[in-house]
């Protein structure tokens, strides 16, 4: 997040996304992301 302050906001449309047993995850501020965004996803998967 460009600004963790924005980190309640965030939380809250992401439970929209996961109401139950929602994916690990981690949240961090960080000055300088690219292009100007104002968050910046990392995602991981597996193949079955």
């Amino acid at each position: 997040l460009a600004d963790i302050k924005e980190w309640a906001a965030m939380n809250e449309v992401y439970i929209t996304y996961f109401p139950t047993n929602p994916p690990a995850r981690s949240a961090l501020g960080s000055s300088g992301l690219a292009l100007d965004a104002r968050v910046e996803i990392e995602c991981m998967a597996t193949v079955k």
